[in-house]
């Protein structure tokens, strides 16, 4: 399945004590220091006005990082959005890699006061409407292949699948587990 432009979301674990707006002076930190492995980042957009909007949108040429607000629920979300050598799982694979980086530098963040984001629950999206319509058909290309990836990611611990099926949204699948493990430790097992 040619299918690149993937993304992750992970929510926060309690967004509660952190202000939208506080991620500004970060991922512009980010842009001065170009933190993010194989990224160029190059812009900033705020998007906060935007109700269930993509909040904060850090712009990189290969791919965005967004504090997104969607379902009324802040996480990061990032997406790809040049192409990945290697086979879909390999590509699967390395946008998780990217997000759990992310995740990481913004748990590190002293300014967010140790905000923490939930791994027991996570979004796969596709935004390719031409390579993955939102249909039944979509899901079953891809369920094999996400499968595999993450009973290899989480250690073959229980993972179920829920396929988002509305046609007016873009393609996602809502990955949950009764276990949840640190970033650190997630990122260092895609490493």
């Amino acid at each position: 399945m040619e299918l690149h432009r993937l993304g992750v979301k992970l929510f926060v674990e309690d967004s509660s004590s952190v202000e939208i707006r506080d991620f500004i002076p970060i991922f512009h930190s980010w842009i001065q220091n170009q933190v993010v492995e194989n990224h160029l980042l190059v812009d900033l957009h705020d998007y906060s006005h935007v109700h269930m909007g993509p909040g904060i949108l850090l712009v990189a040429h290969e791919g965005n990082f967004s504090m997104d607000l969607g379902e009324n629920r802040l996480g990061l979300f990032y997406y790809r959005k040049q192409p990945i050598n290697g086979s879909l799982q390999e590509r699967i694979k390395a946008i998780f890699r990217t997000t759990f980086q992310g995740c990481r530098l913004l748990e590190d963040e002293p300014e967010l006061g140790g905000m923490q984001f939930k791994t027991d629950e996570l979004l796969v999206m596709a935004n390719d409407r031409l390579h993955a319509p939102n249909t039944e058909e979509t899901f079953q290309k891809i369920r094999p292949v996400l499968s595999q990836f993450l009973n290899q990611f989480l250690d073959g611990n229980d993972f179920t699948l829920t396929h988002r099926a509305d046609p007016k949204e873009r393609f996602t699948v809502a990955v949950r587990t009764p276990h949840s493990m640190g970033i650190k430790a997630l990122l260092e097992r895609l490493s």
